[in-house]
């Protein structure tokens, strides 16, 4: 299909860096987007409306084709109601997103399909949870649904953990997302993200990321959506083969089993535990910060991809790829993960041309930009090395500037390819 008018869902640098190549498709007449940042809207029209009015919204517009960026719409149904219109959407209907939207049935599927993965107990209540860690040691503690980012948990002891279990199955600091959880075999290893794009019988792989969730250099402080990432990280056959074999064919299968036809991504977090592939999580969307990363590899059409993706008529198996590394350095308001300040002016960014920009949480006012997030700005370098990328990352970033900006210092710092 030629001349169609695409709407993205969603507001990040994930939404933006869609944006950034969808703009280039042939196919594409018409560019909205929902809700939008400021670097979106200079690639397309910002729509008013909520997100959960979307199949109306692409209905009276005319919109034929609307993309997913985020994981809470695709939980909350929202492929379902615009196919209810005869919108062409691409992303999972609400069955298959429970991979992301229930940890507990993620975990049961992989269980029931023979897929690698941490051992887990599934606690029914605080009291049982307490008293399995005590018997059992640590456990990664994980909040059955959908957190932002803020419902896996390495505890440092037995007290800190029953604090953690407490706050998510008593307190519901996380709403109904963590009034059930699953506490989990802590694995230690080499983390990855494997990112497919299927239309439930065939699939093609995105190039392997790295992304970087600790808040401060070293990977240490506490989690957050996403400090950084880099591209392409290069494995042994060996443990491709796994990962083909051991997880993807069989999640595919698994998903045929359940009757759920899957049209969308399917994203594999990933730990390898000698040259082993585990899956620490499954996602239903393309990554963030991966995809920042992922999006400047690609010479092929995503438009074209992501059509064929909803159609059934995938084609491509293997993706055309740019021969060269990237880096993406997120910026991002002083404070976050925890309390931050908006609405500050960012300046810097006319100076930066040896780089590709990602906007996040920023907003466009008068031709100026101002922070609107805790995750405001992604900056991402190419070269022929990933040394080559990170400095032109890191010297674009270096006359960028906004109050209170922070970022990590050491993306793509002693990275090594995998065996």
């Amino acid at each position: 299909m030629r001349d169609m008018k695409v709407l993205i869902v969603g507001s990040g640098g994930r939404e933006d860096a869609i944006a950034y190549k969808v703009s280039q498709s042939p196919l594409l007449s018409e560019l909205y987007c929902i809700p939008g940042n400021g670097g979106m809207a200079q690639r397309g029209k910002i729509l008013e409306g909520k997100v959960e009015d979307v199949p109306e919204i692409a209905k009276d517009l005319g919109i034929e084709f609307v993309i997913v960026g985020p994981e809470a719409p695709l939980v909350d149904g929202i492929v379902d109601r615009c196919r209810e219109y005869n919108i062409s959407i691409f992303g999972p209907d609400s069955r298959g997103a429970q991979l992301e939207g229930s940890k507990i049935f993620a975990k049961k599927f992989m269980k029931k399909n023979n897929i690698p993965t941490a051992e887990f107990y599934i606690p029914s209540d605080y009291n049982d949870a307490v008293i399995y860690i005590k018997e059992n040691g640590l456990k990664a503690i994980k909040a059955d649904g959908l957190a932002g980012g803020k419902g896996v948990v390495i505890p440092e002891d037995l007290d800190s953990a029953s604090s953690v279990i407490y706050r998510f199955m008593v307190e519901r600091v996380l709403g109904k997302s963590g009034e059930m959880i699953v506490l989990e075999d802590i694995l230690v290893g080499r983390e990855i993200s494997c990112i497919v794009i299927t239309d439930g019988s065939n699939y093609c792989s995105l190039p392997i990321a790295q992304d970087y969730k600790r808040a401060y250099d070293g990977n240490r402080g506490p989690n957050t959506g996403g400090m950084g990432s880099i591209a392409p990280i290069y494995i042994g056959e060996e443990i491709r083969n796994k990962i083909k074999d051991r997880i993807i064919e069989r999640t595919l299968e698994g998903l045929r089993r359940e009757g759920i036809t899957y049209r969308g991504v399917i994203y594999l977090g990933l730990m390898l535990v000698d040259n082993d592939p585990y899956v620490l999580e499954y996602n239903v969307r393309l990554g963030d910060p991966e995809t920042q990363a992922i999006i400047p590899l690609l010479k092929d059409d995503i438009l074209e991809i992501f059509y064929e993706t909803v159609t059934s008529n995938l084609s491509l198996s293997k993706l055309n790829l740019k021969p060269c590394y990237t880096c993406c350095v997120v910026l991002v308001s002083g404070g976050y993960p925890g309390h931050y300040e908006v609405g500050k002016e960012i300046t810097g960014l006319d100076d930066i041309s040896e780089c590709i920009l990602f906007h996040a949480g920023t907003k466009l006012v008068d031709d100026r930009f101002y922070t609107a997030g805790g995750r405001v700005l992604n900056v991402v370098g190419s070269g022929e090395t990933l040394e080559v990328a990170r400095e032109k990352a890191y010297g674009c970033v270096s006359r960028i500037n906004f109050e209170n900006m922070y970022y990590r210092k050491d993306i793509g710092q002693g990275v090594s390819n995998i065996d």
